[in-house]
């Protein structure tokens, strides 16, 4: 049972595969469709502050016959969030840049007093906690070619500080803690290929399908309005960082592409409307074209500080590992995709008395993706990771997770739901002593209807 679970883990492990349906199939067309395509030139650069101030306080006062008593509280909280983004991208560069800034200042104070009681009880608490994430990548070409060389980075730091204070019946008491837990990595290498997202191509040609659905096309669009419309859907998402109703523009765009093909929107009843802007919610899988290939140094530090009353924490680590990859995504027509994905990390703790000495990671994928057509909707995903570590506890770490789906349309309204997931995990430490090994497996099944009317009378 055990060499059973091992080849299959094995075997899942190289192949990924992810398998989607479309309610309309695409025609098996040339796919230089994809190769063709060229990724548009964005140049884009946004900057947020997002801030909120919070001021809350409450007094209360209580009389009888025997006692009298008050009770006051107050809390104060203040959040400050600013946020940058950068974003430029074409044939000869990717450079991408994210910061991000979350602070929170907060301060609660609490007091009671009663005629039964000669002390004033109160309790103070205030604190503060930041977040700062930043992450960098730049990838230049030589000359718009395939050689390029990349640089990449990311920080993260996470802190917190809290001190509270308390007077229970004359007795005080405080407390305090104190959290900092610091992140660099940074990487340098070069490589050859390039990797495209070609999914909007897709995107594209879906909506050239839905414009002859709904008649407004009876033939195919060009091949210069394809390619724009696909610039277009590959912009989506940049609309929303940059206008308050991103959808209206976005829509405005792809009424005046298709004015070069002398197709018009105006005039679209509200099924034909909604129907059209559906394209962007379709299911389907990632679509990557080309292949790349390299070899990066990375570094990467690691250190923690924790206080509270008396114990302190000083946990330290800094690796310096060598990567080499290689991906590969290739589309055989319209309808499907191969691809292959395979890299290896590893290397030693340089710090004197590392807890950790040495550690590694292997990942690898192969897989091939297929729209599948009419009413069945099927996807089957697997995921595996493997994390080895040697030093003072040994680690080693094995996990994969499959999942298959379907979904069947057997009328208009009903649908019939069927889900498999497996899973397996390997994790041994401290020396083989504590292992950990164990499958399993989960079936669902069951119907959907869908009321596509409301609940109205006609």
């Amino acid at each position: 049972m055990k060499r059973y679970n091992f080849l299959l883990v094995i075997f899942t492990s190289i192949l990924t595969i992810n398998i989607y349906a479309q309610n309309y199939g695409l025609d098996n067309a040339d796919p230089s469709v994809f190769t063709k395509y060229r990724v548009p030139d964005t140049d884009l650069r946004s900057l947020w502050f997002n801030t909120s101030l919070n001021l809350n306080t409450n007094k209360q006062n209580y009389l009888s016959d025997y006692a009298r008593s008050s009770q006051y509280n107050s809390s104060f909280t203040y959040n400050l969030n600013p946020y940058y983004y950068l974003l430029q991208e074409s044939d000869s560069r990717y450079l991408n840049f994210n910061a991000n800034i979350n602070s929170l200042y907060n301060y609660y104070y609490t007091e009671d007093q009663s005629s039964f009681n000669q002390y004033v009880n109160n309790a103070k608490r205030n604190g503060y906690s930041a977040y700062i994430t930043l992450s960098f990548t730049d990838n230049n070409y030589k000359d718009k070619g395939n050689a390029f060389y990349s640089i990449a980075s990311t920080v993260q730091v996470n802190m917190s500080d809290q001190k509270s204070s308390q007077n229970d019946n004359g007795k005080s008491t405080s407390t305090y803690s104190s959290n900092k837990t610091q992140s660099y990595d940074f990487s340098f290498g070069i490589g050859i290929g390039k990797m495209r997202n070609v999914t909007p191509v897709v995107s594209a040609i879906r909506f050239q399908e839905r414009l002859k659905q709904v008649n407004l096309l009876n033939t195919d669009l060009s091949d210069k309005t394809i390619e724009d419309l696909a610039q277009q859907f590959s912009r989506q998402n940049y609309y929303a960082r940059v206008h308050v109703r991103p959808d209206k523009y976005f829509w405005q765009g792809i009424e005046n592409i298709l004015t070069n093909d002398g197709v018009s929107m105006s005039g679209l009843n509200m099924y034909a409307d909604a129907y059209l802007r559906e394209t962007t919610n379709e299911i389907r899988f990632l679509r990557q074209e080309g292949f790349m290939t390299g070899i990066n140094i990375q570094f990467n530090y690691q250190k923690n500080y924790a206080a509270s009353g008396n114990y302190y924490l000083f946990p330290e680590q800094f690796f310096t590992m060598g990567n080499v990859y290689l991906t590969y995504s290739h589309q055989l027509n319209l309808n499907s995709q191969v691809n292959f994905d395979v890299s290896v990390s590893g290397g030693p703790n340089v710090l004197a008395k590392p807890g950790i000495w040495q550690k590694y990671l292997l990942t690898a994928d192969a897989g091939y993706n297929y729209e599948l057509t009419d009413r069945l909707v099927a996807s089957l995903k697997d995921g595996f990771s493997w994390n080895y570590q040697k030093g003072d506890n040994f680690y080693r770490y094995l996990e994969n997770d499959m999942n298959l789906s379907f979904n069947y349309f057997i009328e208009d309204d009903i649908s019939l739901n069927a889900t498999y997931q497996w899973s397996y995990l390997d994790a041994r430490t401290i020396f083989m002593s504590n292992i950990d090994n164990h499958s399993t497996n989960s079936v669902s099944v069951g119907l959907t209807y869908y009321i596509d009317r409301g609940m109205l009378i006609r």
